[in-house]
């Protein structure tokens, strides 16, 4: 019998011999080139992500990698929500082991197919021409579609300013997949960035006498900026207390614990006072009050429709209650950017080594 060879598999072959052939085949990718992650910790929430490939000739200095959990392009992974470190199979996504395992199977039947085809002309050759009974081998191939995976892209996709691996998360992590630096701060800025974007739209319709749509859009883009802080204080808050006190995660984190706390700066500044931070250090007493002053503007907008009522009327200087509240996009601009100082502040407490100190 001849020779038998599974030509499309050897092309993925790694390892092995012939007849017990190791292979590694890529897994599906997105429409960006990214490919499916999934958290082995079962707590973080969400547990998908997507990496791209790694850049080449990246080059880490000192000061960089103290930022880092890992050496960029390490056999590991971290997990952007929760920050647990892992082997990279750990990471492997179940649907691209099932995509694989199809399209391994669809590479073995098209070079079985292919063998058969074979074998039909080596029995056709060697017929004798002429002969009194004569036979023939036909083999009709019939080619399934290669399987298709589809994989997408999530709506965020980022860059880590310090090892430049691309990838994709939900609108809010932790740390780079790569090499695990905290990279809060950075997915803040973008939610600037988009913040930013949508004031220039509102006054484009401003100037095109479109004044109410342009107020509406103001208005989301100011509750913008408050909803990302409040979300982003209430990340970092809830991985401290899981990963430096998780004897004390009820107490911490309960309902009544935290509630919507960081909706306020001095509720917050409380709640991270009890483990010996204070993320608003990092401002002045004007700043701090620009902050304050926005987050109660926030209340006014989602619920009195930009009707000012009588608490917010003591925040401010300039308004009565019962007139609409002013906005202006540089204010925004404002109140964007201190927010983000406290969060670089804030991103501090995730670098690696770092301990909180309890406070009762």
């Amino acid at each position: 019998m001849r020779d038998i060879r599974f030509r499309n598999l050897e092309k993925y072959r790694v390892g092995g011999t012939r007849d017990s052939m190791q292979l590694a085949l890529p897994p599906p990718k997105s429409p960006s080139g990214k490919v499916y992650r999934y958290s082995p910790n079962p707590d973080a929430k969400p547990r998908l992500f997507l990496i791209g490939d790694a850049p080449e000739d990246r080059t880490v200095t000192e000061a960089v990698r103290q930022r880092m959990r890992l050496d960029p392009g390490s056999k590991q992974t971290v997990c952007p929500y929760s920050g647990v470190v892992g082997d990279d199979d750990d990471f492997v996504h179940a649907d691209d082991i099932e995509a694989v395992k199809k399209h391994v199977l669809w590479l073995a039947e098209n070079d079985v197919s292919d063998l058969l085809g074979d074998w039909a002309k080596d029995f056709n050759r060697r017929q004798p021409r002429g002969a009194f009974i004569s036979m023939k081998m036909e083999h009709k191939p019939r080619r399934r579609p290669k399987p298709l995976a589809i994989r997408e892209d999530l709506l965020r996709s980022l860059e880590c300013e310090l090892c430049h691996r691309e990838y994709g998360v939900y609108a809010l992590a932790l740390f780079c997949p790569d090499c695990g630096a905290p990279n809060v701060a950075l997915h803040f800025r973008r939610e600037i960035a988009l913040v930013s974007e949508q004031i220039d739209l509102a006054d484009e319709l401003d100037q095109k006498g479109n004044v109410e749509i342009a107020y509406r859009l103001m208005g989301n883009a100011h509750e913008d900026v408050l909803t990302a802080f409040e979300a982003t204080l209430k990340s970092v808050h809830a991985h401290l207390v899981k990963t430096h006190l998780p004897d004390q995660v009820d107490k911490f984190l309960g309902k009544k614990a935290v509630g919507n706390a960081f909706q306020n700066v001095e509720r917050g500044r409380k709640l991270f006072a009890k483990l010996g931070i204070d993320p608003f250090d990092i401002l002045d007493e004007a700043g701090i009050k620009h902050i304050q002053l926005n987050a109660e503007k926030r209340h006014v907008l989602g619920h009195n429709l930009g009707i000012a009522d009588d608490h917010y009327a003591s925040f401010s200087e300039d308004l009565e209650p019962g007139e609409t509240v002013t906005l202006i996009g540089e204010d925004i601009r404002r109140f964007g950017g201190l927010c983000l100082q406290v969060v670089e502040r804030l991103e501090e407490s995730l670098l690696p080594g770092q301990t909180i100190g309890l406070q009762e």
